[in-house]
């Protein structure tokens, strides 16, 4: 996966949902889903920063996806998931740790479905390596 072209996701049926970069940050980049409106946005934020210093360094990788859409009162409702890596900057660390337990977290969430392995560990090692 590139970050630097749109990103195309499944949603829970399996439908495509592209996302388009709509801007850089200092510290990453946001994403618009293209199929939603400004008023009632699919957003996506990838953002990172590092904590701590020397040994207790610790890179955070975050990716936000929100949604809003408005009630039958016209008031504008967001739903927020966040997931979060937090990889300290420790040899012990390595990138299969963290894949292990990203595809835990995967199979958590599909109903232990996730019954092959991880197909594709490009797009953590981008997020890894800081790449919004």
């Amino acid at each position: 996966m590139n970050f630097t072209t749109d990103i195309i996701l499944d949603d829970a049926d399996g439908t495509d949902v592209t996302y388009g970069r709509v801007g850089s940050l200092q510290n990453g980049s946001k994403w618009i889903d293209k199929a939603t409106t400004l008023t009632a946005p699919g957003l996506m934020n990838i953002l990172h920063n590092v904590t701590g210093k020397g040994a207790d360094a610790v890179d955070r990788h975050l990716v936000q996806m929100t949604r809003t859409l408005a009630d039958a009162a016209g008031v504008p409702r967001t739903l927020t998931l966040n997931f979060t890596l937090a990889v300290p900057r420790s040899a012990v660390m390595t990138s299969q740790v963290v894949y292990d337990q990203v595809a835990c977290l995967l199979d958590f969430l599909t109903d232990q479905a996730l019954t092959a392995g991880l197909a594709d560990t490009d797009c953590i090692a981008a997020l890894l390596r800081g790449e919004s």
